[in-house]
């Protein structure tokens, strides 16, 4: 790894419908070992969308999550 600043990447992270939680977990893995491995580091969110969303907030996707 060089002496290079990290770049920084902001990701949000939407776990729902169709990409669930182990989808999202393995991702996470590959992001992780980026981070490790190369000059790149990510700022990540995570918020709901989809059947969690409805539950927990009323809706399939909150304000607060597309303003994100």
């Amino acid at each position: 790894m060089s002496n290079n600043p990290k770049r920084t990447h902001r990701i949000l992270v939407l776990p729902g419908d169709g990409i669930g939680p182990e989808v999202i977990a393995e991702t996470q893995k590959v992001m992780d070992w980026f981070e490790a491995h190369r000059d790149v580091r990510f700022e990540r969110q995570q918020a709901l969308i989809g059947g969690a969303a409805i539950d927990a907030e009323g809706a399939p996707i909150s304000e607060d999550t597309m303003r994100a």
